[in-house]
């Protein structure tokens, strides 16, 4: 055994006795109790059922908009609760950001806090308030915690503001024009001072729009009072519409026109609200019309003929006829009386704004919107059997756009993604390049289609990738390139349901998204490919689009059945990411200075590169290409595969490719700081509604337990799972990888700049976990060891370079 296995183990005791004393100031899932009941529970700045809560258990992640509390019951017993929050209450809470803390919510769960230095393990503060985003001390301004024998300091934030909404209307809805508000929800918080615009409607009400300024650490509320015709008393600018806290008059808000469903200041949502019999007509409102009252033409259109209609096109059609004979014969109703009750825009100085400003500016396009919809409200209602009318679309869209649809088109283009099989890895140097690359080429297979279908801006734009199991992929390309008349290409969408685009008031297009998979029929037999569908940015950037793709696609409880069972494809859009695509090195993430928690210690780190993926066999072969034959190192991969991560390779080997190219392997610090990407937790999936650890990661469950007759078990291709935020792929799972460090039992001290490790010991780290471990081992802030000389088929590696090279390699490309 050698000198250094002799230290640890010497130094084990102390380090087990911190460990142990480390423990004391942790909370487990077992401290926490679920069924008991919460004594006073009004005492509490958060919203309690009847004066008395019944505990719950903590379930992550933390919902926005939703005030926690964990309340100690005993030493060993806490109490976890859920409720809205009590304005006054909240805004006298001390506030400690986490992520300026490096910490993250489910990380502070289950850390006991504390007042001061000299308290026990035992006299940890009684209660604690989290949300998303802050945890909230009701008694001290700084607290503490212990990590690794060590206290560590949270100190306090400036404190968030809130936003409240009071309405007694019940079917009151709330559109903000700039900050994120689930449906339902009448509070924002935690939430930064700033001015805030929202739009309300509700049935049988005049829709309007409100703005008001919130003040650091203060509570802005908006008093809810609909315009209303009978009283002009009513409907003028109330100086108690919107309050805040702290100030009454100076910070309210005027009311403007509103609609339920804004995208921005530039486009309104699809289909109005018939049941207020809303028109699509957005023209420039005037504040003023003087005009002389004639009675209104009959419009055209009659509820039978719109009954009657078949398609959704037909339906359209005679909508927008209708809308424009509708618009036409609003000129005709006098607007004096609606100029007089509906409140003026309210000039940008009385907010402390000005004119030219993005928010103001956003918050007069808004107001012109919505005062245009609430006036053709209240001329609909003059015109009489207009509303019925609209109630009639309404009914007829409502029916149409239920319906699943099949289109059956060809795609206008065809692009192949072509992959070299694995037997052209071997580099032959006894022939020249020219005669390896063409082998290569002459051998290539297609690895995946892209398809583009429609046409820019009409109502089916969108493009495919993905693959066909079950059919040649290379006579699939042949029919669809010769449009071959014994294929045919289908469309499937769950529900005919457009998005309408306005902009500037004027319907510009309508837009299929609902998309669920492809379909290609050769003769009698269906085969479903794949892969994933993507949309055009401007279909993308629509509100109703958004919300359906975070839904995902309707249940297929709602619309007819497919004829297979054939699961869909995804739709979505591409994410954007600092990465480099570089000549000799490879593809790399740019990663910015920063800082993050590092084992219980806030370190900087300074810039650099890392490979987006773990480096795969095919480009090893690469790099070893880049040598003279008798330095190049054997791939031993015992998966073999072009775009599976190279495994069974030392920590030297890895290390020597990584310098082949001008990098090395990252620190553990490195390794760790890109995998988490910014966020406080070790792990992709607890963000996410629904945690799903497959959709990031190669894991034992949809592996190594699937045994080796499964063509799943091993490590898979890289980037075939979600990447993190900075587009770095596989960080958990697939193969575990080497870093830099050595790895020593017990750390001394961390480094406050770019950490690079304990002097001592003769291991290596391991990070990130493999196609063979359980979750547990899948946290990026987990570390194994080896020995630098082991070799196995869990074990791969990435590299890292300095900026420059990147840079520099890139600039002269």
């Amino acid at each position: 055994m050698t000198f250094y296995r002799w230290l640890s183990l010497l130094l084990l005791v102390p380090a087990l006795t911190m460990a142990d004393e480390d423990r004391n100031f942790k909370l487990t899932s077992e401290n926490f109790k679920v069924g008991n009941v919460l004594e006073r529970a009004t005492n509490f700045a958060i919203v309690l059922d009847k004066s008395v809560a019944i505990s719950q258990a903590p379930v992550f992640p933390l919902q926005a908009n939703q005030l926690y509390l964990r309340h100690k019951a005993s030493a060993k017993e806490y109490l976890w609760f859920c409720g809205d929050a009590k304005p006054e209450e909240y805004k006298n809470l001390h506030a400690f950001n986490l992520k300026e803390n490096h910490l993250s919510a489910r990380e502070v769960l289950g850390l006991r806090l504390y007042a001061s230095r000299q308290y026990k393990a035992f006299q940890d503060e009684a209660d604690i308030y989290f949300d998303a985003e802050y945890i909230y001390s009701p008694r001290v301004t700084k607290l503490l915690f212990m990590k690794n024998g060590k206290w560590q300091v949270l100190n306090e934030s400036a404190h968030p503001g809130m936003v409240q909404i009071n309405s007694d209307e019940k079917n009151l809805e709330i559109v903000s024009l700039n900050a994120k508000m689930k449906p339902g929800t009448r509070a924002l918080y935690p939430v930064d001072s700033g001015t805030y615009v929202f739009s309300f409607n509700a049935p049988d009400q005049l829709p309007y729009a409100d703005i008001g300024n919130l003040k650091a650490g203060e509570v802005l509320t908006f008093d809810v009072k609909f315009p209303a015709p009978d009283t002009s008393a009513a409907v003028s600018v109330d100086s108690n519409a919107v309050r805040s806290s702290s100030a009454a008059s100076t910070d309210s808000a005027v009311a403007s026109s509103s609609s339920v469903a804004v995208r921005d200041s530039n486009s309104v949502i699809a289909i109005p609200d018939f049941d207020a019999g809303v028109s699509s007509s957005s023209e420039a409102p005037a504040i003023v019309t003087e005009s002389k009252t004639t009675s209104p033409a009959v419009p055209s259109v009659t509820i039978e003929q719109v009954q009657a209609l078949k398609t959704l096109e037909e339906t359209e059609a005679l909508y927008d006829a209708f809308s424009a004979d509708v618009d036409k014969n609003f000129k005709r109703v006098d607007t004096t009386e609606f100029s007089k009750f509906y409140p003026a825009i309210k000039p940008a100085d009385s907010l402390g704004l000005v004119d030219s400003g993005k928010v103001y500016r956003g918050y007069v396009a808004h107001y012109n919107l919505k005062r245009t919809e609430a006036q053709n409200l209240w001329r609909q209602k003059k015109l009489g059997v207009v509303s019925n009318l609209y109630k009639a679309f309404h009914a007829k869209f409502d029916s149409l756009q239920a319906l699943p649809l099949q289109i059956n088109m060809m795609p206008v283009a065809i692009e192949k993604i072509m992959k070299a099989p694995d037997t052209t890895f071997v580099i032959d140097s006894s022939k020249s390049p020219a005669d390896t690359i063409k082998k290569v080429v002459d051998s290539a297979k297609i690895d995946s289609l892209n398809l583009r279908f429609g046409a820019d801006r009409e109502r089916v734009d969108v493009a495919w990738k993905g693959v066909v199991d079950g059919y040649s992929m290379d006579t699939l390309v042949e029919k669809l390139a010769a449009g071959n008349s014994g294929l045919v290409t289908t469309l499937f969408l769950v529900n005919n349901k457009p998005v309408w685009v306005f902009k500037e008031g004027d319907l510009v297009g309508r837009y299929q998204y609902r998309y669920e998979k492809l379909g290609f029929r050769v003769g009698d037999s269906l085969y479903f490919g794949k892969g994933e569908f993507k949309l055009p940015k401007h279909i993308l950037v629509e509100k109703e689009v958004e919300e359906w793709l975070k839904r995902g696609p309707e249940s297929s409880s709602s619309v007819a059945p497919s004829s297979s069972s054939a699961a869909p494809d995804t739709v979505k859009a591409e994410p954007v990411f600092n990465v480099v695509e570089h000549a000799t090195r490879g593809t790399v993430a740019i990663v910015d200075s920063g800082s993050f928690r590092y084992r219980g210690k806030v370190v900087s780190m300074s810039p650099f590169a890392i490979h987006t993926t773990e480096v795969t066999q095919e480009f090893f072969h690469k790099i070893m290409g880049l040598l003279d034959s008798t330095k190049r190192i054997p791939d031993k991969s015992a998966f073999k595969g072009a775009n599976k991560p190279v495994q069974n390779i030392t920590w030297e080997n890895a290390q020597y490719a990584c310098k082949v190219l001008g990098g090395d392997l990252p620190t553990e610090a490195q390794w760790e700081f890109a995998g988490r990407a910014g966020s406080n937790d070790g792990v992709l999936w607890t963000a996410d509604d629904v945690m799903s650890v497959g959709k990031y990661a190669i894991f034992a469950e949809n592996s190594f337990k699937r045994g080796k007759k499964d063509s799943a078990y091993g490590p898979h291709d890289v980037a075939t799972k979600t990447p993190n935020a900075w587009g770095l792929y596989d960080m958990s799972g697939n193969v575990a990888e080497w870093t830099r460090d050595n790895y020593f039992a017990i750390t001394f001290s961390i480094e406050s700049s770019n950490p690079t490790g304990s002097f001592w010991g003769t291991g290596k780290v391991l990070k990130g976990g493999s196609w063979k471990d359980k979750e547990k081992k899948l946290n990026m802030t987990y570390r194994d060891d080896e020995d630098p000389r082991y070799w196995s088929d869990f074990i791969g590696f990435r590299c890292v370079f300095p900026l420059e090279r990147i840079i520099q390699g890139k600039n002269n490309e």
